[in-house]
């Protein structure tokens, strides 16, 4: 019974802007296309394939209208072959690869004259079919995708918001935050919101600037996306309870209140938009330590003042005592001026003569 090589990988899992477009069978690239152009213009590109496979593959090209939906912006293929899906050739398209082989294909986007101004957006699939006269030993079909998104020049709106930007909290007790927020495109291309998202102290004073879309991504006209960036780094240490808590609230140090101040510019204009919010640090652990630590130091020092100030009491209550007994035992001395022994003196010989 002669076996079947079975390869059940269908990769769709696409980005707007980063996309990782390998299976074991075939690796395309670039994974995502980025034009603009005017009406009437003719773009030409390439695009790499490569069979990934031990055995020959045959690939045949096709193109859907692709739109967009979730938070994240996760990709729809509509199956439909509209507009830019219709203005895109490959040529050749259908491709023989052998084993390991890379073949670049000329790609060619003819936009019509009377194209809307505004973004375009379709996906070029490959899929594996069978080679002319035999089976292809495939047993399911595969195929992947590259996304290609097309600004065509006129009255565009470049237009944008910012949605719900904050944390995960309002009060944490240690670092990484990680922040959000969505960006709707109300505009009629497709925009790259970018910019940073700046901490500041209770005192105003910067402690960290975050990068924000560092990686490049699109939000289509007329749709949300979300995007996150972290401050702090991520903890690696493991396990839950105080102690565990504890060197986590060691290892990204912050106390008090800070205010994430979110900058952003997008489209050809460089049009901006802002948003802010206040939070807490609160790692009450190392709090709770150190006045404990206080605590015990301000007691230990109490403690020690009173036992000096009683044994400088004892001291001198000590001294006092020992002055009195000694006084008691040792008389005063008679002193006798010589004025008074010479007038005893001549009274006493006095009193002889007179007897």
């Amino acid at each position: 019974m002669t076996k079947k090589i079975v390869v059940c990988i269908v990769l769709i899992v696409l980005g707007l802007n980063f996309f990782s477009s390998q299976s074991l069978a075939l690796t395309v690239s670039p994974a995502k296309f980025e034009f603009s152009a005017d009406p009437g213009d003719t773009i030409q590109s390439q695009i790499i394939l490569i069979n990934e496979q031990k055995i020959p593959l045959v690939f045949q090209a096709s193109f859907e209208r692709m739109t967009v939906k979730g938070d994240y912006g996760e990709p729809v293929f509509t199956g439909e072959k509209i507009d830019l899906a219709t203005w895109i050739k490959v040529t050749p398209s259908k491709v023989t690869l052998e084993p390991g082989e890379e073949k670049k294909i000329p790609l060619t986007i003819e936009v019509p004259k009377n194209a809307d101004p505004g973004g375009h957006y379709a996906a070029i699939f490959w899929r594996t079919v069978s080679p002319e006269g035999g089976g292809s030993g495939m047993g399911i079909t595969m195929r992947v995708a590259a996304l290609v998104l097309l600004s065509v020049s006129g009255e565009v709106i470049e237009l944008g918001e910012i949605l719900n930007f904050r944390a995960d909290k309002e009060l944490v007790n240690s670092l990484p935050i990680n922040f959000d927020f969505g960006f709707k495109n109300t505009g009629t291309v497709h925009l790259k919101p970018e910019g940073e998202s700046v901490i500041k102290n209770i005192f105003g004073k910067i402690v960290e600037i975050l990068a924000v879309n560092s990686e490049g991504y699109n939000v289509l006209p007329q749709s949300e996306r979300v995007f996150s960036t972290s401050w702090g780094s991520k903890s690696e240490i493991k396990g839950e309870g105080f102690l565990a808590e504890l060197k986590r609230e060691k290892t990204d140090f912050a106390l008090g209140y800070y205010r994430a101040v979110l900058n952003l510019e997008f489209g050809e204009k460089k049009e901006t938009a802002q948003a802010s919010f206040g939070f807490w640090v609160i790692p009450w652990r190392i709090l709770l330590l150190s006045f404990l630590t206080l605590g015990g130091i301000f007691l230990g020092i109490t403690q020690g003042v009173k036992q000096y100030n009683s044994w400088i009491i004892t001291k001198a209550i000590k001294q006092i005592d020992d002055k009195k007994v000694l006084n008691q035992k040792t008389p005063k001395p008679i002193v006798v001026k010589r004025k008074e022994i010479k007038r005893r003196k001549a009274r006493k010989k006095k009193k002889i003569e007179t007897k």
